[in-house]
C-alpha cells in the first residue's frame, strides 16, 4: 500500500514539475485539502451513522425493557425485595428467552442499557430501597462483568463511564480492579478509584490516601466526595476509619484541616484526644481554628484548659473560633474570658463575637451581658443593639451548620 501512494505521489509531482514554484505549492496544497475534505466528510458520516445505530438501539431496548425496569425500580406497588424470576415476569419474557441466553446482544446494547437505567436512578430518582431489585437486574443482565472488563481494558473514557455506573449502581468492585486504576495517569480515574476504596475498602484504617497523589492533587471536590463515600460506609454499618490518625500523615495544612473538619461532621469525639499534639505543635492559624471548632462541637471538656492557654497568644479569628469553642462547653471555667475580650479588644468583630459567646453560655453569661450594657458607654450602645432587635436576635445563637465548611454541609443536607 505504502508503494502504491508513494508511485502515484511522485507521477503527481512529476505532472507538475515543469510548472512554476508556486503553482507545485499551490497543487500540493490543494491535494492534501481534498484528502483532509474526505477524511472529515468520512468521519462525519460514520458518526452520523453510529448516532442513528445508537438512537434506533436506544429506542428498541427501551421498547422492550424500559417500562418494565421503571416499575422495578420506581413503582410502588412494586416489592423491595424482588426475585429474579419476579423481574422476568414484570419485564414480559420467557423462562426460555432468559436460560443460557444472552438478553442484550452486543456493546451498544449494553452500553445503551446501563445508560437507560443510569438515567432512570439519576433523573428520575430511584425509589429509596430498591438496590436490592436493582442488583437482581444487573445480574440478569450481566452488567457487572460488562463494566468490569471495560474498566479493565476500555480506553480512558470507557473507563471513567464503566467505573462512575458501578459506583451510582452500587455494584461490588473487585480490590484488584480499584488497585490497577489507583495505578492509572488519569487524575480523573484515579480519583475514582480513591473514591471506591474509601467506600468498600477493608479494615477500619484505609491507606488510599498515603500517596504523593493525594498529597499534591487535592482539592474541595475531594472533600465532598470523600465525605460522601465516608457517609455511605456508615450508612452500611461500615466502621470508620480514625480520621485523627490520618492528620499525622499528611504534611498538608489543608489535608489536615479537612479530615479535622469531617471528624466533627462524623461525630468521632473518641479520638478527640488525638488533636492535641497537632494543637500544640502547629502554627497554622486556620488548623488551629478547625480543631477548637471540632473540640467545641464534639463538646470534649478535655480540651478546655489548652485552648484557654493558648487563647492570649493568638490572632483575633483563632481567639473567635477559642470563645465559640468554648462558649460551646458551658463548664463555667471561662466567662471572664469573653468579658475581656470585649472589654480590651479593638477589633469590633471579636468584641461583638464576645458578647454574642456570653448571650449563649447560659443564664450567667446573659446576667453578664446585662450588667456590660448597663454599664456601656454610648459609642459601645451599637454592640448591645442586636440583642433587643427581633430580626438579629434571630443569628445571634450559635448556629450548628456553621461550625462545619458551609459548602460541604449544604452538599450533605
Amino acid at each position: 500500500m505504502w508503494a502504491y501512494g508513494t508511485y502515484y505521489l511522485l507521477n503527481l509531482y512529476n505532472a507538475f514539475s515543469d510548472y512554476p514554484f508556486a503553482v507545485r505549492i499551490s497543487a500540493i496544497l490543494g491535494f492534501i485539502w481534498i484528502i483532509m475534505i474526505i477524511v472529515v466528510i468520512c468521519e462525519i458520516g460514520r458518526q452520523s451513522l453510529l448516532k442513528k445505530r445508537r438512537k434506533d438501539s436506544r429506542n428498541n431496548i427501551y421498547e422492550k425493557y424500559g417500562e418494565g425496569v421503571k416499575r422495578i425500580l420506581w413503582d410502588s406497588d412494586i416489592s423491595d425485595n424482588l426475585s429474579q424470576n419476579d423481574i422476568i415476569n414484570i419485564l414480559g419474557l420467557d423462562q426460555r428467552q432468559v436460560i443460557g441466553k444472552r438478553l442484550l446482544n452486543n456493546y451498544l446494547e449494553k452500553q445503551v442499557f446501563c445508560r437507560i437505567v443510569y438515567d432512570l436512578i439519576i433523573h428520575d430518582h430511584m425509589r429509596e430501597g430498591r438496590n436490592k431489585n436493582l442488583h437482581q437486574l444487573m445480574d440478569l443482565f450481566v452488567i457487572q462483568k460488562f463494566l468490569e472488563d471495560d474498566v479493565n481494558y476500555g480506553n480512558n473514557w470507557n473507563k471513567v463511564s464503566a467505573i462512575s455506573m458501578l459506583r451510582t449502581f452500587k455494584l461490588y468492585i473487585s480490590p484488584w480492579v480499584i488497585n490497577k486504576l489507583l495505578e492509572n495517569k488519569s487524575k480523573r480515574i484515579h480519583r475514582l478509584a480513591m473514591y471506591s476504596t474509601v467506600r468498600s475498602g477493608s479494615g477500619t484504617d484505609l491507606d488510599v490516601f498515603e500517596t504523593d497523589f493525594y498529597e499534591k492533587n487535592n482539592c474541595i471536590y475531594d472533600e465532598i466526595m470523600i465525605g460522601y463515600e465516608l457517609q455511605r460506609r456508615k450508612k452500611n454499618g461500615m466502621q470508620l476509619p480514625n480520621l485523627a490518625l490520618w492528620t499525622t500523615r499528611f504534611n498538608s495544612p489543608e489535608i489536615k484541616c479537612m479530615l479535622v473538619r469531617m471528624m466533627r461532621r462524623f461525630e468521632q469525639r473518641e479520638f478527640c484526644s488525638q488533636l492535641f499534639p497537632l494543637f500544640n505543635e502547629t502554627h497554622h492559624k486556620k488548623l488551629v481554628e478547625e480543631i477548637c471548632r471540632t473540640w467545641g462541637y464534639l463538646q470534649y471538656k478535655d480540651s478546655e484548659n489548652a485552648m484557654a492557654e493558648a487563647f492570649s497568644l493568638q490572632g483575633d479569628d483563632t481567639k473567635v473560633a477559642i470563645m465559640h469553642a468554648i462558649a460551646r462547653l458551658r463548664s463555667g471555667k471561662n466567662m471572664k474570658m469573653f468579658t475581656y475580650s470585649y472589654e480590651n479588644s479593638s477589633n469590633p468583630h471579636v468584641r461583638f463575637e464576645a458578647l454574642r459567646c456570653l448571650y449563649n453560655y447560659g443564664s450567667e453569661g446573659r446576667q453578664k451581658l446585662k450588667e456590660l450594657e448597663q454599664n456601656a458607654e454610648e459609642k459601645d450602645k451599637k454592640f448591645f443593639a442586636f440583642f433587643h432587635n427581633p430580626i438579629t436576635l434571630q443569628k445571634i445563637p450559635l448556629d450548628e451548620l456553621q461550625i462545619y465548611h458551609q459548602t460541604i454541609e449544604t452538599s450533605f443536607l
